[in-house]
């Protein structure tokens, strides 16, 4: 009987792909439909029909699994953040876990792959150091603060609570919201280029204690700074701001886009903690535009299994590919003979070099470029690689160099399970064994996942 688009099929969803999606089965087909949970029986109506597999929405939760429970927000439905908050946490973890284990045994042709129990957060709600919301005029002529609903790139709900970051988010929204409407400003529209309010990004300190609040505008000019200041610090009941800042994010078409930022309330930058086995602490000035792993606590775990795996030692020339502002490098640099980091990004490279200067870390140096042909052309050759690429992973010709220079031992930390596996499937077959796989969970009730994966030569 052929399929139709429109047509409503019944089934159990049995497990969770990567990307969130529930999956099931209808005639001998994969059906992936989304805010489903295993053990859910459901009815759907199917969207997207391919040779290989069906998507299908969600109609009725007919009988639904003993692993659902009820979301914690009240935005659950609308907000296209926290997907996987119906699903218990430890379920969230098995998932994540499983999803890395099927990636290496699937896509790395591995064998009983030697991955190890996955980190969870201790505390996986107000985990978040940084949000960004948005301004929207959506179909009124008021403006709104809040999050983008699941699909929409421009619109967004009016948000009355949130926890992922601190619990006096909802208030903080809810004020800039109001100070917006009582000064009649309006938020920009992208087609038009017109309209004052872009964003506001609140950054935390989890470790210090500080905040940063950055008020994003376009090109027209913002007339209320004091009376801004005065919203952000006088209030009592939000947490008071040790930084806030104005930036103009002038985009116009055929001109490079431009950010001018301006300080107008207290310290130049958030200052932050990361703590290496509780008995080292670094710190890392963060300006409003810059990088930094958006869990602190987790990236403290991540960073310590990177240190542990590696067993650097005061004999060990370290490279730190991908190396972005420099987190992982100097969490080894400590224990090592030299650090070398390396990234594409200029302004990245010039932010690691200020957090060595910072931190008093002497043996690390940095260059911006392509790690391609910075690595293959260098004298000093490392006993350690560490690399963390983006999700699209190191590809072949990256891969082909680190076996070329053939070190001791490599830590490959990952956020995609099935670029990685691909990686170390090349990386493995002739030159090294793949010995540990330390799964570890930084933004709990999403899919993503983060990988630290140790390799020894052979």
């Amino acid at each position: 009987m052929q399929l139709k688009k429109g047509e409503s099929i019944q089934i159990e969803i049995t497990k969770i792909a990567f990307g969130g999606a529930g999956m099931g089965h209808h005639e001998e087909k994969v059906v992936f439909v989304e805010n489903t949970v295993p053990g859910d029986k459901i009815s759907a109506t199917l969207t997207k029909i391919k040779p290989n597999f069906l998507e299908a929405k969600l109609e009725e939760i007919i009988k639904p699994s003993s692993k659902r429970i009820a979301p914690k927000c009240a935005h659950f439905n609308e907000c296209g953040g926290c997907s996987l908050q119906y699903l218990d946490y430890k379920e969230q973890l098995n998932f994540k876990e499983s999803q890395v284990t099927e990636a290496l045994e699937h896509i790395g042709g591995f064998k009983n792959p030697p991955v190890e129990k996955i980190i969870g957060c201790e505390n996986p709600w107000f985990y978040r150091n940084k949000m960004e919301f948005s301004f929207s005029m959506n179909q009124t002529d008021q403006i709104f603060l809040g999050l983008h609903p699941k699909g929409y790139r421009y619109d967004v709900f009016e948000l009355k609570e949130c926890y992922l970051e601190s619990n006096d988010i909802g208030i903080l929204v809810g004020l800039v919201q109001k100070f917006a409407r009582e000064k009649n400003l309006k938020a920009y529209d992208y087609k038009t280029n017109t309209g004052l309010l872009r964003t506001l990004t609140v950054r935390e300190g989890k470790r210090t204690g500080e905040r940063l609040i950055n008020l994003v505008t376009s090109h027209e000019e913002f007339q209320y700074e004091k009376a801004f200041i005065e919203l952000l610090t006088e209030n009592d009941d939000i947490k008071k701001p040790t930084s806030i800042y104005i930036t103009k994010h002038i985009a116009k078409k055929g001109d490079k886009t431009a950010f001018k930022a301006k300080n107008i309330f207290g310290k130049p930058a958030l200052t932050e903690e990361l703590h290496i086995n509780t008995k080292k602490k670094l710190s890392f000035d963060i300006l409003p535009d810059a990088f930094f792993q958006p869990n602190t606590l987790q990236a403290e775990l991540l960073y310590n299994q990177v240190l542990a795996l590696g067993k650097v030692t005061k004999r060990d020339t370290v490279y730190d590919l991908f190396c972005g502002t420099g987190t992982i490098g100097l969490f080894c640099a400590h224990k090592a003979k030299s650090v070398f980091g390396v990234d594409i990004n200029k302004n990245a490279i010039e932010n690691a070099e200020q957090n060595a200067k910072l931190n008093e870390v002497t043996n690390a140096s940095y260059q911006a470029g392509d790690a391609f042909e910075i690595i293959k052309n260098r004298e000093d050759k490392p006993n350690i690689i560490i690399v963390d690429p983006p999700r699209n992973g190191l590809g072949d010709i990256l891969c082909k160099h680190l076996l070329e220079i053939g070190a001791k031992k490599i830590v490959y930390v990952s956020c995609n399970p099935a670029t990685l596996s691909r990686d170390l499937k090349i990386l493995c077959e002739n030159k090294y064994k793949l010995t540990v796989v330390q799964p570890v969970d930084m933004v709990p009730h999403t899919y993503h996942i983060e990988t630290v994966c140790k390799l020894d030569r052979l």
